[in-house]
């Protein structure tokens, strides 16, 4: 049996990268950017206005002086200034002509008219400095620089800056083709009544949830139950997919026949069994361009197995960097039996400093093992106790 970095090593060497597609803007949400953005033109593409006022030029400024005005230059609209004229009134957004370098706000300046009716003003101000209320062009980007980069997950923030740069189109990777099957015969359909021995699937929907951070969807899902002939069926269809992650049916009782149905369909072993607990049973292999996750059945198992294999298979085969692992003290003692890596649920909790605290469950069939927590804490195989306060990984959700 592997431990779990060695299982973990294993699964990330097949990960490989997905072809590209691209797509347009306004459906890019949560997708993974497979191009490099660089700025299309400086930003701002001009002396930008950054308050309503006053544009005049610092080397004329004198306190009390008075100005004669009779242009507004409002955003949207451009023009040079014309012979002896030495100030205009903007607003926001405008671009400043060129001879002028500072804006003086409208709630500085003192607005008058002289005998013949002329529009005048004069500033309460003592002083003024070159570019004043003023956004320079090019001081937030140049032309050519790098914004964002092949890996970086689309949010609000990068679609506002790709939709200011004109992406109407933008490069992404192609989501993985995945089904899921969830095996077993005491597994109903969540919308059926199940029997006193029957248990409704959880796992197909633990594990969309977790594509679902990725923006896939699966092709398929299927309860199937332990019988050769259907599982065999449901496999062969599930092995046309990028990759088929099934739940149950890989332990050793007699009707745990996934493993010996994916041999007999071709699937290459990689390995079977990892040192950790829970989810020990886990089963990972390839056919051809497809990858095979085998998960235990159990709710918590899939969840476990979910985060610390499948989410980091999905992140490098599109480019992206792994989520860190965070190293934080623990509130209480632990002990373990056995030379397993335990996973374990656990809170965060803030005191003098942010603690983990462990969450009670009563094992991977506890359906109620996740809820309130934050993450996983790590457990290390070689150690029978953790300490009070002893810094351990943290791998949060």
């Amino acid at each position: 049996m592997i431990s779990y970095s060695e299982g973990l090593a294993k699964i990330l060497s097949f990960s490989k990268n997905h072809t590209f597609e691209s797509i347009p803007l306004k459906l890019s949400d949560g997708r993974i950017l497979a191009e490099e953005i660089r700025a299309d033109r400086d930003y701002p593409p001009f002396n930008r206005s950054a308050m309503d006022g006053f544009a005049i030029s610092s080397s004329e400024f004198s306190e009390n002086k008075i100005y004669h005005y009779n242009r507004e230059l409002p955003a949207g609209s451009n023009f040079l200034l014309e012979k002896g004229e030495e100030a205009i009134r903007i607003m926001t957004g405008a671009p400043v002509p060129l001879g002028l370098d500072v804006v003086i706000k409208i709630e500085d300046s003192l607005l008058s008219e002289d005998d013949r009716g002329n529009k005048q003003v004069s500033f309460s101000l003592k002083n003024v400095r070159p570019w004043q209320n003023i956004a320079r062009k090019g001081e937030d980007l140049h032309k050519g620089d790098s914004i964002l980069f092949p890996g970086h997950t689309l949010g609000t923030s990068e679609i506002s800056i790709l939709a200011s740069l004109g992406k109407n189109l933008v490069s992404v990777v192609t989501l993985p083709k995945i089904q899921i099957i969830s095996t077993g015969n005491e597994i109903v359909p969540i919308d059926r009544t199940p029997l006193d021995w029957q248990i409704r699937d959880s796992n197909s929907y633990t594990i969309s949830s977790i594509l679902s951070k990725y923006k896939i969807v699966p092709e398929s899902v299927k309860n199937i139950p332990d019988e050769e002939s259907l599982l065999t069926e449901a496999i062969s269809k599930g092995l046309e997919s990028d990759i088929l992650i099934l739940s149950g049916g890989v332990s050793m009782g007699s009707m745990d026949l996934v493993p010996s149905v994916l041999q007999k369909l071709g699937v290459e072993l990689v390995f079977h069994k990892v040192g950790i607990k829970p989810g020990k049973p886990i089963w990972f292999g390839k056919r051809g361009n497809t990858i095979v996750f085998g998960m235990p059945g159990n709710p918590f198992s899939v969840q476990i197995c979910s985060r610390i294999f499948l989410e980091p298979f999905l992140r490098a085969s599109m480019g992206q960097k792994q989520i860190p692992a965070m190293r934080l003290p623990i509130l209480g003692a632990r002990n373990k039996k056995g030379s397993l890596t335990e996973f374990f649920p656990v809170r965060l909790e803030t005191k003098d400093k942010t603690y983990l605290s462990a969450v009670s469950f009563n094992g991977s069939g506890d359906i109620r093992a996740g809820l309130s927590s934050n993450g996983l804490a790590v457990h290390p195989a070689d150690s029978e106790q953790i300490q009070d306060g002893d810094w351990i990984e943290f791998l949060p959700w």
